[in-house]
């Protein structure tokens, strides 16, 4: 266990430093007091001081407990390797399908996955929120969110 704190504590020190330092390409912007940048990079330097703590601690105190190993047989662990799965899948589909079809495909996933099955009320929320995310962003902000497959279709 303490081999794995250490190299996932390394890990992340250079994961941190990947992100404030790929960071700083993000093109200026002359209305905004504080860029694109700086939500990444205040979260470069939380998993920095996480990071940072966690080799230290490993270095300092040692390791505590017995460093249980996951088991695929248990069905959390499993639904949890899916649910990180799906979230891979969604971000990987969201410039192809767009952030309308993607993100309502999504949710009523991960809320089959929660065990909620009121379908056509997981059909109105994932709509509805849908729908709050695109007036705030797309809209009130004028921040674009990927058209996808509906490129053309769309009034924005």
């Amino acid at each position: 266990m303490k081999k794995a704190n250490i190299v996932f504590s390394i890990l992340g020190l250079l994961l941190s430093a990947y992100v404030w330092i790929s960071s700083a390409d993000f093109p200026y912007d002359k209305i905004m007091i504080l860029g694109p940048e700086f939500f990444p990079r205040v979260m470069a330097v939380a998993m920095a001081i996480a990071s940072a703590s966690l080799l230290g601690y490993t270095f300092l105190v040692g390791v505590v407990g017995d460093g249980k190993s996951i088991s695929l047989k248990n069905p959390g662990i499993r639904r949890a390797l899916i649910v990180f799965l799906a979230a891979v899948v969604y971000a990987v589909l969201l410039p192809i399908l767009g952030f309308i079809i993607d993100s309502i495909v999504f949710m009523l996933f991960m809320m089959y996955m929660l065990q909620f099955r009121a379908y056509g009320k997981m059909l109105l929320s994932s709509i509805v929120t849908v729908a709050v995310v695109i007036f705030a962003f797309q809209i009130m902000l004028q921040i674009q969110l990927p058209a996808g497959i509906l490129d053309g279709f769309l009034p924005w």
